[in-house]
């Protein structure tokens, strides 16, 4: 494809800080924009494993707290969540109902963003939500399983995921990428003792930016 039809499609926009790094070789911008894709790409696994696993850990913990399969309903938890969060709940119900679907608990969970679940380690929840949610990180020391430590440490992962997920750069360092990945898997262990040994095998980040560091630095 020649410049004209790719800046088209893919647009200047996007490609410009590739173009920028490259001091205008818009040839080395094009393969840096494609290597993007692809780790970007081979992070999914670690985002989709830790994600899931921790949403489920999550709503387990809050199920015991408000003793409720719909917790997200119970008045007791809407008296102290906040809009945001009331708010997700509503999407994620007005969400199911659109795709003409019968709403379920399992639904609403499934639904509910990074950002919502993230969004339950505030310090606005220590006094409340905490206490049981430190159980769904079993496998963390009790020495540094806190919840600021828990909150800052997804919050960074989320950051990730959603460059990752909104298609931006994320390859200006990939040193500082490898440390993102360090922090998904001691997340995933943190959920589970097991989880990291029985997902490892789909994990491959370490094998593509090795691949193509020397295309893109």
């Amino acid at each position: 494809m020649d410049r004209v039809a790719i800046e088209r499609l893919i647009s200047h926009e996007r490609l410009e800080p590739y173009i920028k790094r490259h001091n205008g070789d818009f040839g080395k911008a094009v393969n840096h924009y494609k290597i993007n894709i692809e780790i970007s790409e081979s992070f999914y696994p670690l985002l989709s494993i830790l994600e899931i696993a921790l949403r489920n850990r999550m709503d387990d913990q809050l199920k015991r707290l408000f003793d409720d399969e719909n917790w997200f309903e119970n008045p007791m938890f809407i008296k102290i969540a906040t809009r945001f969060q009331i708010d997700r709940v509503s999407e994620a119900r007005a969400n199911i109902l659109q795709e003409k679907k019968i709403i379920t608990t399992g639904k609403i969970i499934s639904k509910l963003s990074f950002g919502f679940w993230t969004s339950l380690l505030d310090s606005k929840f220590e006094k409340t939500l905490w206490k049981n949610l430190r159980f769904a990180f079993p496998n963390c020391p009790k020495k540094i399983r806190k919840r600021k430590t828990m909150s800052s440490k997804l919050n960074g992962i989320r950051k990730l995921r959603n460059r990752i997920f909104h298609h931006e750069p994320v390859t200006w360092n990939l040193s500082a990428l490898m440390v993102y990945k360090k922090e998904i898997i001691e997340g995933i262990d943190w959920l589970d003792k097991d989880l990291l040994l029985w997902s490892n095998d789909i994990f491959r980040i370490d094998n593509v930016i090795e691949e193509r560091k020397n295309l893109i630095e």
